[in-house]
């Protein structure tokens, strides 16, 4: 096989793999937390200061309405409030709550012990490989950030 026809499949293997892995790690978080996917990113993405609902639906790939009758769920929950944009009183931008910082806290607190749990048991090769791992896909995601704009 020519070097490049194998270092091609090497990547299409990766390519292929990262999805499933990732998926892996979500799925195992979730099954401990009992709240879905899209509402643990709405949460995670609130974390960091208001959204717009049309930005949060995007983010999470769901449609404007789906992503508003979630927040009307984490709202009756008490971990989200909807409040008007400052610089625009038309647009309305979901924020957390003292309970809902509370519970984002928690999941990231649950999400690094299980993970903490297992890379303590690895080899301290492996988590640097992992460190490493996580700069290559940080480039990685920047470069297919910077293709969509």
């Amino acid at each position: 096989m020519p070097e490049g026809a194998e270092a091609r499949l090497s990547i299409d293997e990766v390519a292929e793999a990262l999805p499933k892995r990732v998926a892996a790690l979500t799925r195992l978080f979730l099954k401990r937390t009992g709240i879905s996917r899209v509402e643990a990113g709405v949460l995670g993405a609130v974390r960091s200061g208001p959204r717009r609902i049309t930005d949060l639906a995007e983010r999470e790939g769901c449609t404007q309405p789906a992503i508003t009758r979630l927040v009307d769920r984490l709202q009756e929950r008490g971990w989200v409030v909807r409040e008007p944009d400052p610089s625009d009183g038309r647009v309305v931008l979901v924020a957390l709550t003292a309970e809902g910082q509370e519970m984002a806290d928690r999941l990231r607190g649950l999400y690094r012990e299980m993970l903490h749990g297992e890379m303590g048991k690895l080899a301290e090769e492996d988590v640097r490989v992992l460190a490493r791992a996580v700069e290559v896909l940080d480039v990685l995601i920047a470069g297919l950030q910077e293709g969509q704009r």
